[in-house]
């Protein structure tokens, strides 16, 4: 096979990052983070992702070295490598798009704390991430200098949560919150920890993913610290392909592991990249054996520039259909809408429940393991029969004719 020049400088440049004495240095890493106008000596870039990095409207193009290695130089269909670099899709601008389709900032109670719900808040505890992913819907915060958090404003949220102890739960994000260094991830746990109407706190990163070496002894012994009686940390992490579930990877998940930090996954279904039943499970089977467990997987927001990674909504519940029965409930996603204007999550599932027959008073199920369908009779003192979806007659005969063959 004759190799262009072109391509030998690509391996030359790629062999010069992993080979670097420093190279499993997270300091390293983001030192040496890959901007957008040197992505060429890389990767054989199309026109399309030329333009892409040229006009891109939404966030800053970057990544680390450890990441981009995982990106395959020379197909532009690799999915690391199409979140990694933008193409001419980000650069448009639909009209059903929104760069805060879920009212965020609306929902602000001060700089950098937005409650949704009576009970929780989310913190956006800086700007800044390792990986600047395309298909994030943060866009409007992420890489711009003017969200960025100071002492003082996380000052402001924490008398904030003082003031509201009916709020419980923090969920710290960004940026990524474990970019920031170990001193201020000290100081937003150590007053976290200090409240005492604050029991949950969930850091919100893809660190993990993206820069595995950040996960250090040191930043261990802080998040151990205050993982104690006072304060429950949680980790929710965000693999989208099992490319991504490297060696490196479950080394940090481990480590969080072993102070006491529960981890969970929470992905996106991306077109192209991971939207169908074989490639999720692929990815859910791979983090099971990495001690994550499936927690959400999202449907697209609608955020500027994302026609090039939206699926229907259909698409998830394919997904999650062809899941159950292959895999362990712990190893399936709820599949979520982040309902646009501030509705928050509402979790859909494929309609695995047919109805109710009052005059039998049976439900009719459809077995996810085998298609059959099968009866579950309802309690004889119950009052609900009124709220349930009918099944007529006509729908009845059927599923009895059926009976034999099917019902367990």
């Amino acid at each position: 096979m004759t190799i262009i020049k072109s391509q030998l400088n690509i391996e030359e440049n790629r062999d010069i990052l992993k080979s670097h004495s420093d190279f499993y240095s997270y300091q390293f890493q983001l030192k040496n983070r890959i901007r957008g106008n040197d992505l060429y000596k890389y990767f054989e870039l199309t026109d399309d992702e030329k333009k892409g990095i040229s006009s891109t409207i939404r966030l800053n193009v970057g990544t680390t070295p450890y990441y981009l290695l995982l990106a395959d130089p020379y197909n532009p269909k690799c999915p690391i490598r199409r979140l990694i670099i933008p193409t001419e899709d980000e650069a448009y601008l639909a009209p059903e798009e929104s760069p805060d389709p879920l009212h965020e900032e609306r929902l602000s109670v001060v700089k950098g704390l937005t409650r949704m719900y009576d009970d929780r808040v989310l913190l956006f505890s800086n700007q800044e991430c390792s990986v600047y992913c395309r298909h994030c819907m943060r866009g409007r915060k992420v890489s711009f200098n003017e969200e960025r958090m100071s002492k003082e404003d996380l000052d402001l949220c924490f008398e904030y949560l003082k003031n509201n102890p009916e709020i419980t739960d923090v969920v710290i994000s960004g940026g990524d919150p474990l970019n920031l260094s170990d001193a201020r991830i000290e100081y937003i746990l150590q007053n976290l920890e200090e409240i005492d109407s604050i029991k949950i706190c969930r850091i919100g990163t893809r660190i993990p993913v993206t820069l595995p070496f950040r996960i250090t002894n040191n930043l261990l012994k802080i998040i151990e610290k205050f993982n104690n009686d006072n304060l429950s940390i949680f980790c929710n992490t965000h693999f989208n392909h099992v490319k991504e579930c490297t060696k490196d990877s479950k080394e940090a998940i481990l480590k969080l592991l072993k102070v006491g930090v529960s981890v969970g996954n929470q992905c996106v279904v991306l077109k192209g990249i991971n939207d169908s039943g074989e490639d999720m499970l692929a990815l859910h089977r791979k983090l099971l054996e990495m001690r994550v467990r499936a927690y959400y997987m999202y449907d697209p927001e609608v955020i500027p520039g994302s026609r090039g990674f939206r699926t229907p909504l259909a698409k998830g519940l394919e997904i999650i259909e062809f899941m159950r029965g292959k895999i362990a409930g712990m190893g399936i996603p709820q599949f979520v809408n982040d309902l646009p204007g501030g509705g928050g999550k509402v979790t859909l599932s494929p309609n695995w429940y047919m109805g109710f027959h009052k005059k039998s008073r049976n439900h009719i199920f459809r077995s996810a393991l085998r298609g059959t369908f099968h009866l579950s009779p309802e309690p004889v003192d119950s009052n609900y029969d009124s709220i349930y979806k009918e099944i007529s007659d006509k729908d009845w005969e059927y599923y009895s004719k059926n009976s034999r063959d099917v019902f367990q």
